[in-house]
C-alpha cells in the first residue's frame, strides 16, 4: 500500500474550499489510513483533530437503513409490507397531480421498499403546516412522522424517485417494529456493541465544544462563510431524524462502517449476517420510473450506480469507470461527508467534511478520493 498521492490530495484540500477534512480507511477490520487536515475553526486557526465532532446529516440514512435491515433479518419487518402496517396514519394517502394540481386518493400502496428506495412520493418540506403544528405541540418522532402523512404525495408510490423524508418515516417504522425509541434501538444494536461513545442525536454541553464549525461554500466565488444554522433536521427536542439527525466523530462512524465491510467488528460483534449484507450489495430498488427520477435528480452522479437498500449501490464498473467493485454501497451528507462500504474487499471509507452547498465535493472530490484510496491499496 502506498498512499502518497492521497496524502498530497488531502493536503491540497484547504485550497479547494475545504476548511477541514478527515479521512479514515479500514481494510479487513484494520485502519490503514487516517488523516486530518485544515482548521476546525478558520478564524481562530484551530487545527482540525480526530476528536472533532460534526453533524452527519444524510450519512445518518446509512445507519437507519442498517437498523431497519437488522429487523428485516429478524423477521420483524418485511420489505414488501405496507407502511400502514406499522404507521396507521399512512393508510389513506393523497397524491397531487403534477400537471393539474388536483388532489386524489393514492391508488398505489406505500410500502417499506418505497421508503428504502426514496420512491414514496414525499419531499423535504419541513415547513409544511402539519409538521410545524406537530413541532409546536412538542411532538416526538412518531408524532412528527405521523404529520408527514398529511401532505399529498408528488407521485404514486413506486412510480418515480424523489429525495425526501422517506428515511425519517423508516425510522418510525423501526420504532414500532422494535418496540423501542429509535435512539434506544440504535444504542442496543450499534452504539453499545460497537463501543461507540461519540455519536448520538443530542450532544452534551461538553460535546458541543468539540464540534468543527460548519461553513457554507459559494460555488461561483469559491468563498467560505460561517454557516449560521446547526442542524435544521433536528426538528424538536424529542424528534430523532432517521434521515439526518446524527452527529459523530469520524472514528466512531468508521467503526460502524468497518463492522459492515469486514462482516464483524474487531471485538467479534456481527451487526448483520453475510447474507443480509449481500442482499444490500445486490439489490437495485429502482423501477423504470424510479430510475428516470433518480437520474433526473442527479444527472451526473449515478453513472454505473443505482439506489438500493442503503443509499447508492454500485452496479456496473464499466460505466462508472470506478475501481470500486460491483456491490459497493453507501451515501453522503449535506455538509459533504461521504461513506463507502465495500464488502468484496472488506474495505470502508469515511470522509468527514463540514461544508454546506459544496457541489464540487459531490461531483469531483468524493469520486476522486474513492479512486485514490483504491489506487493506494493496489500500489
Amino acid at each position: 500500500m502506498n498512499f502518497k498521492e492521497l496524502d498530497q490530495f488531502m493536503n491540497q484540500l484547504p485550497e479547494r474550499g475545504v476548511p477541514a477534512c478527515e479521512l479514515a480507511v479500514t481494510l479487513e477490520g484494520k485502519t490503514v489510513y487516517h488523516e486530518v487536515v485544515g482548521y476546525a475553526n478558520v478564524a481562530e486557526k484551530r487545527p482540525a483533530a480526530r476528536s472533532d465532532l460534526r453533524w452527519l446529516f444524510s450519512c445518518t440514512k446509512v445507519m437507519t437503513c442498517i437498523a431497519a435491515m437488522r429487523l428485516v433479518e429478524e423477521g420483524k419487518i418485511a420489505i414488501s409490507d405496507p407502511v400502514s402496517r406499522y404507521l396507521p396514519e399512512y393508510t389513506h394517502l393523497k397524491v397531487k397531480n403534477k400537471e393539474t394540481g388536483e388532489i386524489t386518493d393514492a391508488r398505489e400502496t406505500l410500502t417499506v421498499a418505497h421508503l428504502f428506495g426514496m420512491m414514496g412520493g414525499m419531499d423535504y418540506d419541513l415547513k409544511a403546516p402539519g409538521i410545524q403544528e406537530a413541532i409546536a405541540k412538542g411532538g416526538g418522532t412518531r408524532e412528527i412522522v405521523a404529520a408527514m402523512a398529511e401532505k399529498p404525495l408528488h407521485f404514486e408510490p413506486g412510480t418515480s424517485f424523489r429525495y425526501s423524508l422517506c428515511h425519517d418515516v423508516l425510522a418510525a417504522v423501526v420504532e414500532v417494529a422494535s418496540g423501542m425509541r429509535f435512539s434506544e434501538y440504535l444504542d442496543k444494536i450499534i452504539f453499545t456493541p460497537l463501543e461507540l461513545t461519540d455519536i448520538g442525536f443530542v450532544p452534551t454541553a461538553e460535546q458541543e465544544k468539540r464540534f468543527a464549525e460548519t461553513y457554507k461554500y459559494d460555488n461561483i466565488t469559491r468563498e467560505l462563510t460561517l454557516y449560521s444554522g446547526k442542524n435544521e433536521y433536528w426538528l424538536a427536542p424529542e424528534y430523532e431524524s432517521g434521515g439526518a439527525g446524527l452527529f459523530s466523530t469520524v472514528t466512531a462512524y468508521s467503526k460502524f462502517l468497518t463492522a459492515l465491510a469486514n462482516g464483524k467488528a474487531d471485538n467479534g460483534y456481527v451487526l448483520l449476517k453475510p447474507e443480509t449484507i449481500r442482499m444490500i450489495s445486490e439489490t437495485d430498488l429502482m423501477t423504470p420510473g424510479g430510475r428516470d427520477g433518480l437520474h433526473e435528480s442527479w444527472p451526473s452522479r449515478f453513472f454505473g450506480y443505482s439506489w438500493g437498500l442503503c443509499g447508492r449501490v454500485h452496479l456496473d464498473p464499466t460505466i462508472s469507470f470506478s475501481a470500486a467493485p460491483k456491490g459497493e454501497f453507501g451515501w453522503d451528507g449535506a455538509a459533504c461527508s461521504y461513506c463507502l462500504i465495500d464488502p468484496v474487499n472488506r474495505l470502508s471509507v469515511m470522509l468527514g467534511l463540514n461544508v454546506r452547498g459544496y457541489t464540487y465535493g459531490y461531483h469531483m472530490l468524493h469520486p476522486h478520493v474513492r479512486e485514490l484510496v483504491y489506487a493506494g491499496l493496489n500500489s
